[in-house]
């Protein structure tokens, strides 16, 4: 990995990033939310060492406390995701037929729509929220993972293990979750770390446009949208 360019750049930006948003849980050096008129749009100083915004809000709190929220939402998004599609493409590609048929088409044309759309789209219903933005990319990101461990499936499916354990009398269920599900876990884990990235970005992007996590909370987004004056 050392002679890795991507890794060498990469690494510090997420490893600092990362440290940030952990500390958020302990510290900031302001409250993100505590306003102070007296102390509105202050350039970078020794006491606010990123300066204030026009709430009179410490900027370097605030971008602590909103990489940690990212970062909640992110995992939160990626975990769900993950779930609900790894189960989906299992049974989907392990039972085929009509079940295989009818869910595949469903899922097809959720993935002819680009995910921050959807994502847009379901917002608008679930309105703004830590909870109704992971649900929102969630169900955005699912299409993705089903369509990756369906295609895993359909080749594990066809295995001598497989028909072992169909041979010895265990149920489909045990077969699927026991032999199957496990050995999807290397493509999941290499699309869950990229999942990971896109619900940062995104959860940000919807945030910017007013539908992510309220005000006065702190997020990413929502302070890009709020310096754009």
């Amino acid at each position: 990995m050392k002679r890795r360019i991507n890794f060498l750049i990469g690494f510090p930006i997420v490893a600092v990033l990362g440290t940030m948003a952990l500390t958020a849980l302990f510290w900031t050096p302001y409250s993100p939310t505590g306003t102070r008129i007296r102390s509105r749009l202050q350039p970078p100083n020794s006491t606010h060492w990123l300066g204030t915004d026009e709430f009179g809000r410490d900027v370097l709190s605030r971008i602590m406390d909103g990489a940690l929220v990212s970062f909640r939402v992110a995992l939160a998004t990626m975990i769900f995701a993950i779930i609900v599609g790894s189960l989906i493409g299992v049974v989907t590609g392990y039972l085929r037929g009509w079940t295989d048929r009818l869910i595949m088409m469903v899922n097809d044309a959720m993935l002819a729509f680009p995910g921050i759309l959807l994502a847009l789209a379901i917002m608008v219903i679930l309105g703004p929220g830590q909870s109704s933005i992971v649900i929102a990319l969630g169900l955005a990101y699912t299409p993705s993972v089903v369509r990756i461990v369906r295609g895993q499936v359909l080749s594990l499916r066809e295995k001598e293990y497989i028909e072992a354990s169909r041979m010895i009398g265990n149920s489909e269920v045990y077969t699927m979750l026991r032999h199957i599900l496990p050995n999807c876990i290397a493509p999941i884990a290499v699309l869950g770390t990229s999942m990971f990235g896109w619900a940062v970005l995104s959860e940000s992007a919807l945030s910017f446009l007013g539908l992510g996590v309220p005000p006065p909370a702190a997020t990413w987004g929502n302070m890009l949208a709020s310096a754009r004056g």
